[in-house]
């Protein structure tokens, strides 16, 4: 772990704090990590470094520093330490917790308005869809989705 670290998290969603993605940094295409993908029933677990760093992050000026990737997440508390899951806050004591995907819930999202915007949410899911299931590349994706936005641009 970081020297510095004051914070980790753990999510299986690319959005925090009103639509942060953590996951996503500059060294993405140099670590052994996979994209983050919420079909994957993978977590990705973060490091941060205090609540100016959470500042930084909101604001796009800073990344969390990747730590691990997996269906299953060990942490082990050897004293009483401050845990927060899902906005509930509590002081967990000398434990270790597992944290595992546990089924999939429909979420609701903002509807689009033009039908061009629902095209575009389409054929991004199914781009995500289709890096998931390794029918195509992160880069392949990442092309894909650069050239469709200057096309509808």
């Amino acid at each position: 772990m970081f020297q510095d670290s004051e914070g980790v998290l753990i999510a299986n969603i690319p959005s925090y704090m009103g639509g942060v993605d953590l996951w996503q940094n500059e060294e993405e295409n140099l670590d052994n990590f996979d994209p983050q993908s919420i079909h994957d029933k993978m977590l990705e677990v973060v490091s941060i470094s205090g609540t100016w760093h959470l500042g930084t992050l909101q604001v796009g000026l800073s990344r969390a520093r990747r730590i691990a990737q997996g269906q299953l997440i060990k942490l082990r508390f050897s004293a009483p330490f401050p845990v927060q899951v899902d906005g509930e806050p509590w002081v967990q004591h000398s434990c270790t917790l597992k944290i595992s995907h546990h089924g999939q819930a429909f979420m609701l999202k903002r509807a689009i308005e033009s039908s061009l915007g629902h095209a575009t949410a389409i054929v991004t899911d199914v781009l995500e869809n289709a890096e998931t299931s390794q029918v195509i590349t992160a880069s392949q994706k990442r092309a894909l989705l650069q050239e469709m936005a200057l096309r509808l641009a």
